[in-house]
């Protein structure tokens, strides 16, 4: 016999509900982790002193004694290496410097992405005023996407900062970089942190000259159009140097390319 309708219901409840406990189990066990590997850190570090000296290491106690912890880490759970020093960093943030979200985690009441929101966002902060910046935030938390707690953890980041935008912007811009990732299937990632402004700027320009190649006859999608014209920028564009001049020279099958409409 077929269930009703309410049946139906009641069981797709039961199986979100499952979901629901599953989910927080998974915080649970986030938290659990990053107390032991804090705790293990700490261990560590207060035996450093213990370990023998290799002769003529130009490294103290303490820098052998972390590079180890963090290979150890790495290898145990199978992460690569700067993998490991940001799970240590983030255990160290949660253990020490953010208790409430710290035990928001360990009542399964918000994410290990919600908790590494916060952490993104309150690195910066002076010490006096991390504890305002959570109870600003963990109260409405578990109703937020991670995506849209980030966009209210970043306004109340503002207003706590005492140091100007100006400022900040300043110190950071000295931090811009760029970042090279291997990814899966022979492809990678390359990462530019700059200015806000500037990076808007980049990729605005992408993507209209991406818009422009569209047509009846072009089968890529936007996505893949700003790849091909931003490896066409990179990869065969000029420099205000002169440098960089068709680094990677090839003809185009086709007489829409990317390239011509460089200016």
């Amino acid at each position: 016999m077929k269930p009703s309708f309410i049946e139906q219901q009641e069981t797709r409840g039961e199986y979100f509900d499952a979901i629901r406990e599953a989910h927080g189990n998974l915080a649970q066990d986030a938290a659990a982790l990053a107390d032991l590997i804090d705790e293990a850190h700490r261990y560590a570090t207060a035996t450093a002193d213990a370990a023998p000296r290799v002769p003529g290491s130009r490294w103290d106690a303490d820098t052998v004694a972390e590079r180890e912890f963090v290979s150890e880490l790495a290898c145990t759970i199978r992460i690569p290496q700067r993998s490991a020093e940001t799970l240590l960093a983030e255990s160290a943030c949660l253990t020490g410097e953010l208790p409430r979200t710290m035990a928001a985690l360990r009542a399964g009441q918000i994410s290990y992405q919600h908790a590494q929101v916060l952490m993104g966002q309150a690195w910066s902060l002076p010490d006096e005023t991390k504890a305002a910046f959570e109870e600003g935030l963990l109260k409405s938390a578990a109703n937020l996407t991670a995506s849209k707690l980030k966009h209210k953890a970043r306004t109340l980041r503002e207003r706590l900062h005492p140091e100007t935008i100006r400022a900040r912007h300043q110190a950071s811009v000295s931090e811009r970089n760029v970042f090279f990732e291997p990814e899966a299937d022979g492809m990678a990632s390359l990462h530019w942190y700059d200015s806000a402004e500037k990076v808007q700027a980049a990729y605005d320009r992408i993507t209209v000259l991406g818009l422009s190649l569209l047509g009846p006859d072009e089968d890529r999608t936007l996505g893949r159009l700003r790849a091909d014209v931003f490896k066409d920028l990179i990869l065969n564009g000029l420099t205000p140097s002169g440098l960089g001049t068709v680094i990677q020279p090839k003809p185009s099958p086709k007489p829409q390319s990317a390239q011509l409409f460089v200016v």
